[in-house]
């Protein structure tokens, strides 16, 4: 089922969201900095909530731009003939979104226009900028019918810096380079991952979010590779994207 990793608690560490089908809560694993995995599900406000899902695409995003890391679901059960005999659980199913507030993931569903009213045999969901404003956008694959784009309309107050990186001595993609930025004094992190969801790849570009400060302080980037290089950058320009390209 649907996998992808994001540090939602600041730390520097990656954790870990997992789906399941229904009658298992899907899983979100706090990295506890040992090799060790806490299921956190329950307090994030997560298990409940799917627990009669079955859960395929989904993706940590910051789809407002605040800095913090969001989530969207995508689901479907895979037994086009399950609401004849199992009670409660759905061929079809909704969309779900998360919105990190105060350090909790609160649906935001019923707040995130038509399409989360609306129930669907949904697979595969992929994330990326298609009209380049600095908002990601969703497009999701359901089984049997057309795909689905969602146009993000939200965090129009926030700004936003893009990022291109060009991996010259690792990747081409710079899969696995750790991104730090600063914006307004607060510092955060990302791991730059090439895939997760299911059956899905991603925009590969990176689009960091500022909140309401109208400049990154500076920007740092670990490329992957044994020996980890670092280059940070100041100036960026915010509300656009910017193509680095790793020192050879």
């Amino acid at each position: 089922m649907g996998v992808d990793a994001a540090d939602i608690d600041g730390d520097g560490w990656e954790d870990l969201f997992v789906a399941n089908i229904d009658q298992e809560v899907f899983s979100l694993y706090r990295n506890n900095h040992n090799e060790t995995f806490t299921d956190v599900a329950h307090e994030q406000n997560i298990a409940e909530t799917t627990r009669l899902l079955s859960g395929w695409g989904l993706k940590f995003f910051d789809y407002d731009n605040d800095g913090e890391p969001d989530l969207i679901l995508a689901n479907g059960h895979p037994d086009d003939m399950v609401d004849r005999y199992e009670r409660g659980v759905r061929y079809r199913e909704p969309l779900l979104l998360f919105h990190m507030e105060s350090g909790k993931l609160q649906n935001v569903s019923s707040l995130a226009g038509p399409a989360f009213g609306r129930d669907y045999a949904a697979r595969g969901l992929a994330v990326g900028d298609f009209d380049n404003d600095g908002r990601p956008d969703v497009l999701i694959a359901t089984n049997g019918g057309a795909p689905l784009l969602l146009r993000n309309n939200a965090g129009r107050e926030n700004h936003w810096l893009g990022l291109k990186l060009e991996g010259t001595k690792c990747c081409r993609d710079a899969t696995g380079a750790r991104i730090t930025w600063s914006a307004g004094g607060v510092t955060r992190s990302r791991l730059k991952t090439g895939g997760g969801s299911y059956l899905s790849s991603h925009d590969p570009r990176e689009i960091l979010g500022l909140g309401r400060a109208t400049a990154a302080d500076w920007v740092e980037v670990r490329w992957p590779g044994p020996k980890g290089k670092r280059e940070r950058f100041t100036g960026l320009p915010a509300g656009k994207y910017t193509t680095i390209v790793e020192k050879a």
